[in-house]
């Protein structure tokens, strides 16, 4: 036999059971759960936001010193020829072409420009030069652009492109970047013979600002420069060869310089009667 069904009274009974016991478990997940206040909440979120903000500017601020880094990094390492940049295109020749600087840019595969920083354009011979392969090539030139320079501005392009692949090319390229890294390392093979000729060149400046300083001191009060000879540590050698004797006593400058002269390692000395008279004419200009 098929189930009995229930009457209206029993469903209206069994309804009213059921809304009983929803309502009776309403709010039963509150007592699981902590109820904070909304209020300190927003104001910690706000608050995380301003310390966010903060550290972004200071990220901010630490890339812009990042660049300037990397800036200054390629400005040094930058030891190449120099360009002139407001050269946008050069004279029409008699065949009405001219060059223009967008060859000195190189499109590759991908589509990525490449400068091509070897390339020098000169606008008074109106020709362009490989910069690397015109310093660095061994014997004669084996084209225009190491040599007396091109200046086919209807095949520019092309000569460019092939000259830029050429075993050539590329080994006097790996020696211009050899070069600039060791003269950025300052490990250069003359670096000895460079150092010698710096403290020679600090020396002799030196020695000149204090003999100039003698020479303006003397005529500045009008007194005598000579006497009767000429001859360092010798009686009546006047009021200017006295003062250098003065300054060796304490002066190192002046004591090295004696030494070499009175030793004959040096022959111009610049104590003479002739570099008395120049700087003190220049003073009276």
């Amino acid at each position: 036999m098929p189930p009995k069904q229930a009457s209206g009274s029993q469903k209206r009974k069994r309804g009213t059971q059921i809304k009983k016991l929803i309502k009776s478990q309403t709010g039963a997940m509150h007592k699981f759960l902590k109820r904070l206040d909304p209020k300190p909440h927003v104001e910690e979120q706000e608050q995380g936001i301003e310390v966010d903000v903060e550290d972004e500017d200071d990220v901010e601020e630490e890339d812009d010193v990042d660049v300037e880094d990397e800036d200054d990094v390629e400005d040094e390492d930058h030891k190449g020829p120099k360009r002139d940049l407001n050269t946008e295109s050069g004279p029409v020749n008699s065949r009405g072409r001219k060059f223009s600087n967008t060859i000195y840019t190189r499109t590759l595969s991908n589509l990525e420009k490449s400068d091509r920083n070897w390339l020098v354009y000169s606008k008074e011979l109106d020709k362009m030069f490989c910069f690397c392969c015109k310093v660095f090539r061994k014997g004669a030139p084996k084209g225009s652009l190491d040599g007396e320079g091109y200046d086919d501005w209807n095949h520019a392009s092309n000569r460019v492109k092939e000259h830029e692949v050429s075993m050539e090319h590329l080994i006097n390229m790996n020696k211009w970047h050899e070069m600039r890294k060791r003269l950025k390392l300052n490990a250069t093979i003359d670096k000895v013979q460079y150092e010698q000729l710096k403290k020679e060149r600090d020396y002799w400046k030196e020695v000149l600002i204090r003999i100039v300083a003698l020479v303006k001191f003397l005529a500045k009060y009008n007194l005598a420069f000579r006497g009767s000879n000429e001859k360092l540590h010798q009686k009546g050698n006047g009021n200017f060869l006295g003062l250098i004797e003065m300054l060796e006593e304490f002066d190192p400058v002046i004591k090295e310089h004696v030494r070499r002269i009175t030793s004959d390692k040096v022959h111009v000395h610049y104590l003479g009667h002739n570099i008395q008279n120049e700087p003190e004419q220049r003073s009276a200009k």
